[in-house]
């Protein structure tokens, strides 16, 4: 049986007599979350009478699922459960913190959707996605949002975490492990470039009062993104920029590559290519 058809046993449990409640106790084997076990068993025992306090704690367990349910689309689970047992780490209101940011896109998608149908499209899509996220979430990134066929992950945020930039790289290669993994007919992704970046940025929950994301913006995310589109030029599989350079340099492979002026900048960027751990 699903959480959702437990919970609504649940409602039914309440509202009936409490000898017939009491039958409800055998849901509790059925449920995997403690917390709803531990709910279900309550509502068997509980005395006639006490309908409301039991819907108003079926209320803040659903609250609560619902919850853990959005937040584990972005962090890891380890992560999410964390951020549930102290909600004040994860502050509404916007704050600098020093992240490492990582863009990867699918080089040469545009051309390929257009030789496959759109539900292949979708279908090679969501099984690259699906693989990629787990990757960022076994090293304990946040996935900010697919752009297309781009994925944006932050290290570092919303919760700190040791070496983000060290975790980015490693990321990074996995990806490009897994992705060779993947080559079948399903998915004809054949290579991805990624650009990493490391410097202080804004995080927070960002939009409108209809609809609202938790995201970083700053500079360091612009540069990130256009290191990625650097990998195409340079013909490389991930490029980082100097900072994320100097606090991992003792771990990886790296080699130089010419500066570059970016658009919109005046100065040139030092860059570099990762080509694997130490």
């Amino acid at each position: 049986m699903s959480e959702i058809d437990i919970i609504q046993a649940i409602e039914l449990a309440i509202s009936h007599e409490l000898e017939a409640r009491r039958s409800y106790l055998e849901l509790s084997d059925q449920a995997d979350d403690l917390e709803l076990k531990r709910l279900l068993q309550e509502i068997a025992q509980e005395e006639a009478g006490h309908e409301a306090s039991l819907r108003s704690r079926l209320r803040l367990y659903q609250e609560k699922h619902l919850l853990r349910d959005t937040i584990s689309r972005y962090v890891s689970p380890n992560v999410c459960e964390e951020i549930l047992k102290n909600p004040q780490l994860l502050q509404l209101g916007g704050k600098r913190q020093r992240v490492t940011v990582l863009f990867a896109d699918i080089w040469g998608f545009t051309s390929m959707s257009e030789k496959l149908t759109p539900e292949t499209v979708v279908e090679m899509l969501n099984h690259f996605f699906t693989a990629m996220v787990d990757i960022v979430f076994e090293h304990e990134g946040t996935l900010d949002k697919f752009i297309g066929d781009n994925i944006m992950a932050v290290f570092g945020t919303p919760l700190e975490i040791a070496q983000p930039a060290l975790k980015a790289a490693r990321c990074a290669l996995a990806m490009h492990r897994r992705l060779r993994q993947m080559q079948t007919d399903l998915c004809q992704i054949k290579r991805i470039g990624i650009g990493i970046n490391t410097g202080e940025v804004i995080a927070g929950n960002i939009g409108s009062h209809r609809h609202m994301d938790f995201t970083v913006i700053g500079d360091v995310v612009n540069i990130a993104a256009r290191l990625e589109s650097l990998t195409r030029e340079l013909d490389a599989d991930i490029i980082i920029g100097p900072e994320t350079y100097q606090e991992i340099a003792p771990y990886c492979r790296l080699e130089p590559c010419a500066p570059v002026v970016l658009r919109g900048r005046s100065e040139p960027l030092l860059t570099y290519r990762l080509l694997g751990e130490v």
